[in-house]
């Protein structure tokens, strides 16, 4: 039976952090992760920097205001396809 338990490794000993269901002896393969020191670290954001980065919406804010955009679609759509063929109607 495959299980999955979270453990943690130092000095050559792996402690886990609960005891696997149902196994007395099995043979396991060992992942090692980013150090959770490390990737505590990483997760931590800093909002001040974050307030401070514009969005991708705040960038097209003015660009598309005001924009006469018209049937973007249909003309999207000729100038993939090219011009329509007069029978395709």
């Amino acid at each position: 039976m495959l299980q999955t338990v979270e453990a943690v490794y130092h000095d050559g000993i792996v402690e886990l952090k609960q005891k696997p269901v149902g196994i007395r002896k099995a043979r396991a393969l060992v992942v090692f992760l980013d150090d959770a020191e490390e990737a505590e670290e990483r997760r931590a954001a800093d909002l001040e920097k974050v307030r401070n980065i514009k969005s991708s919406v705040d960038r097209w804010v003015g660009v598309i205001e005001g924009a006469k955009l018209g049937d973007w679609k249909a003309k999207r759509r000729t100038a993939i396809e090219g011009k329509p063929r007069e029978g395709s109607r």
